[in-house]
């Protein structure tokens, strides 16, 4: 494994050996764990939006304690509470003048696909949105379908839903003051979730009734810090399950027993389960002190096998981390020692370093071997 500024690391470590003559630890280092942090881990409640090889992570909305539907709220003079707004009020905080929006929400019975087009009360002068849904999960519904209300009420309502088995075709048309949408759910919880839209907004849907437009389609992510808009081009997307950069460490090896002053190799399998190729820092610690990392870049479902040598000489059991995989080491005297009158051309400065020997450092800073092997996706 290679270390970054390896010259600089050489030098400071030779200038340790040449002038001092006590221990010197482990070099300590916060910043490749930080990067783990970041980065590991496909975290609940993450999906990605993909367009045209951009790519960005949305974090769902809601906590599971209420329904969809209860969350929606859409209303009509039949609905319970009832409105002529035939509209979703629950999202209200989340719309937009002239604009189409799309996120998830955690609910009682799991997680959904919300869109909503426009603003209830925004004043604007209504618009027309067609939809193509592909490769949605067999086991889904759309729970909520807006507008659905009656043939009394003006004749009932002018949207279309053409649904097949994992596909649907929808062409929503509302009026101004009031918003049209709909709600997916079922099946966004397994972690194969692969959904294309393809929309046509305005005067390419399929058809149209009222004139005016939609100027802005959105991605909403919940974030600590409110909501988070990315806004979208005009073109199909693909919604899929997990962040966009992930990255996970499994299979850490290292010996279970070696003596003081002998070499042994660690290794591990680092795989990029995000969606999209990404670069990740690899940090290798010992006793919770970082003492090597590299830049790892992999393909999305790639993976990869990281390896680097070190030598302890400070017995006891030692905690070996991979990222956030651990293993332990005990390290036990050596069996070669031998003991009498010390050698008069050895001093000080030839004693060996506690923890970790010479040739750790010098095998870190010669690098090791990295491995790389694809699986297919």
């Amino acid at each position: 494994m290679t270390i970054r500024n390896l010259s600089t690391a050489a030098a400071t470590f030779v200038a340790v050996i040449a002038i001092l003559s006590i221990a010197a630890g482990p070099v300590a280092g916060g910043a490749g764990q930080a990067a783990l942090q970041q980065q590991d881990g496909a975290a609940p409640g993450n999906y990605s939006v993909l367009q045209d090889g951009d790519c960005t992570t949305i974090s769902t909305f809601g906590d599971g304690s209420q329904s969809v539907e209860e969350f929606y709220d859409y209303r009509t003079p039949e609905t319970e509470p009832s409105s002529y707004t035939y509209s979703s009020l629950g999202t209200m905080d989340l719309q937009r003048d002239d604009t189409s929006i799309l996120f998830l929400y955690e609910g009682t019975e799991g997680t959904s696909l919300v869109l909503v087009h426009d603003r209830v009360y925004g004043g604007t002068n209504g618009s027309a949105v067609t939809m193509q849904f592909d490769s949605l999960p067999e086991e889904g519904e759309w729970a909520v379908e807006d507008d659905s209300y009656s043939d009394d009420l003006s004749g009932g309502p002018s949207d279309e839903f053409d649904h097949g088995e994992t596909s649907s075709r929808i062409t929503w048309v509302y009026s101004e003051n009031s918003t049209d949408g709909a709600v997916f759910r079922g099946g966004l919880d397994d972690n194969d979730v692969d959904i294309t839209i393809d929309p046509a907004f305005n005067d390419n849907a399929d058809f149209r009734v009222y004139p005016g437009e939609i100027t802005d389609w959105q991605a909403l992510s919940s974030g600590g810090d409110g909501t988070e808009r990315t806004s979208l081009d005009f073109r199909p997307i693909e919604l899929r399950s997990g962040p966009c950069s992930s990255f996970d460490v499994s299979d850490v090896t290292a010996p279970s027993d070696v003596e003081a002053d002998e070499s042994f190799e660690i290794g591990a399998t680092v795989e990029n389960d995000g969606n999209v190729e990404d670069t990740f820092t690899v940090p290798i610690a010992i006793d919770g002190d970082v003492v090597d990392e590299t830049d790892v870049t992999l393909d999305a479902g790639a993976e990869t096998e990281v390896t680097t040598t070190v030598t302890l000489n400070e017995t006891g059991t030692h905690a070996i981390e991979v990222g956030d995989e651990a293993v332990e080491v005990t390290v036990t005297e050596a069996s070669n020692e031998t003991t009498g009158e010390t050698d008069t051309d050895q001093d000080g400065n030839d004693a060996q370093l506690p923890g970790f020997g010479v040739a750790a450092a010098i095998g870190s800073l010669l690098g090791a071997a990295i491995v790389a092997r694809r699986r297919r996706v």
